[in-house]
């Protein structure tokens, strides 16, 4: 299986540093929030993570298991939205699957045509 790192934290130290082409910047700001997740994958049993980081584009998340770069699931979780907890299902794509300990993996999801009232879910928790 193939897995590829996430991208490489910027260096603030060297005011002189070439910054990044604008491919590899992220466009939304992420939010830190952590709360169970289950994976919906087709062809597979559901699996349980714990998200690590939400924006607008996509969150991250942790799993016992690595899920292959570019396979499309289902993300179910419960968001606790200041008008109060709302559960989401939000179609994301991995985008990356990186080995970080014994039966642990982060793994990035890119959100695939949020629903709606997913996606305004998801704009009330962002603020």
């Amino acid at each position: 299986m193939k897995s590829s790192a996430p991208p490489p934290a910027s260096h603030d130290t060297d005011q002189d540093q070439v910054p990044p082409p604008a491919s590899s910047r992220r466009r939304h700001d992420r939010l830190s929030l952590r709360c169970p997740v289950r994976l919906q994958l087709a062809g597979a049993p559901d699996r349980e993570g714990t998200l690590q980081d939400l924006s607008l584009q996509g969150l991250s998340l942790f799993t016992a298991r690595p899920v292959e770069p570019g396979s499309r699931c289902t993300l179910h979780l419960v968001l606790p939205l200041p008008s109060g907890p709302r559960e989401v299902a939000l179609p994301a794509k991995a985008v990356y699957s990186s080995y970080t300990g014994p039966a642990a993996f982060r793994i990035g999801l890119l959100f695939m045509a949020l629903p709606p009232e997913a996606q305004a879910a998801v704009r009330e928790l962002l603020g």
